[in-house]
């Protein structure tokens, strides 16, 4: 699998080192006005000279062309997507983006282009592992604690720009959709020195209170993310969200097991 980079900041320095030692980088992409534009990768990650030279956005097609990434993992800001889905698109590139930040119709851009079957895209705010199963317990949560009372706190990085996160929005999403009446969720957001992520529900009721709770150490947590799901996209087309790549694995864990089963009855046969 080749894969395609735009994002150089905090996170996407990390990501592009991670993706870079697994053998799986090809291409890195940066603004055209970028100081980075025409410099080798290495002189922004530590490292020595990585042979990959940090190209501008501008004549996307034909770079696309040339160096064919089979994914384009996207840590940069809405508007990168917004002007160039159509490109990727055209070329065949799938894509992952990690940004937080989209307006309701730029999304409906993007889904539009990815139901068309013409590539495929995982839509990832909330792009790391274990942020996910976070939200899949407050989804039973909310289901089965409906007289409570249901708070979320997050707190990022000073340099953070969106507030609340966009991974807050989406957890108060799912409690929304799985409580019988409209509630308020009140979220509060932190944006302070070099804190990488974390976020916080907490379920309060009469007599007994419950905290679920995800904390991001290391940013390579987003690295690992954002490279299980170019994985999970790498042949597909359509829209999805990390909450399918779950389900993806579930089916196929369901299936090895299945597997196991029907060799271990036929061993159990032949030794009678």
């Amino acid at each position: 699998m080749k894969i395609a980079l735009i994002g150089l900041g905090r996170t996407g320095e990390i990501v592009a080192k991670y993706l870079l030692e697994k053998g799986v980088l090809n291409m890195v992409l940066c603004r055209p006005n970028s100081v980075k534009a025409n410099k080798d990768l290495g002189n922004f990650i530590n490292m020595p000279d990585t042979g990959i030279i940090i190209e501008p956005t501008d004549h996307l097609e034909e770079r696309l062309f040339y160096r064919k990434p089979d994914v384009l993992i996207d840590f940069s800001c809405n508007t990168f997507l917004r002007d160039n889905i159509h490109i990727l698109a055209k070329c065949g590139v799938n894509v992952v983006t990690a940004v937080t930040s989209y307006e309701p119709a730029e999304l409906n851009k993007i889904r539009r282009v990815a139901d068309r079957g013409q590539i495929g895209v995982v839509m990832a705010p909330n792009i790391t592992y274990g942020v996910n199963i976070m939200m899949l317990i407050t989804e039973i949560a909310a289901e089965l604690m409906q007289d409570y009372d249901f708070e979320i706190f997050e707190e990022h990085h000073k340099y953070k720009k969106d507030s609340p996160s966009g991974t807050a929005k989406k957890i108060a999403d799912k409690i929304r959709n799985n409580l019988l009446e409209t509630k308020e969720i009140p979220t509060h957001a932190v944006r302070a020195g070099g804190i990488v992520g974390k976020h916080k529900v907490l379920i309060s009721g009469e007599f007994d209170q419950i905290e679920i709770a995800h904390e991001s150490y290391s940013r390579i947590a987003f690295a690992q993310g954002a490279l299980k799901a170019a994985q999970f996209i790498q042949d597909k087309t359509g829209y999805y969200e990390m909450t399918d790549i779950f389900e993806y694995e579930k089916s196929q864990r369901q299936r090895k097991i299945r597997e196991l089963k029907a060799e271990k009855e036929l061993e159990e046969l032949d030794l009678a």
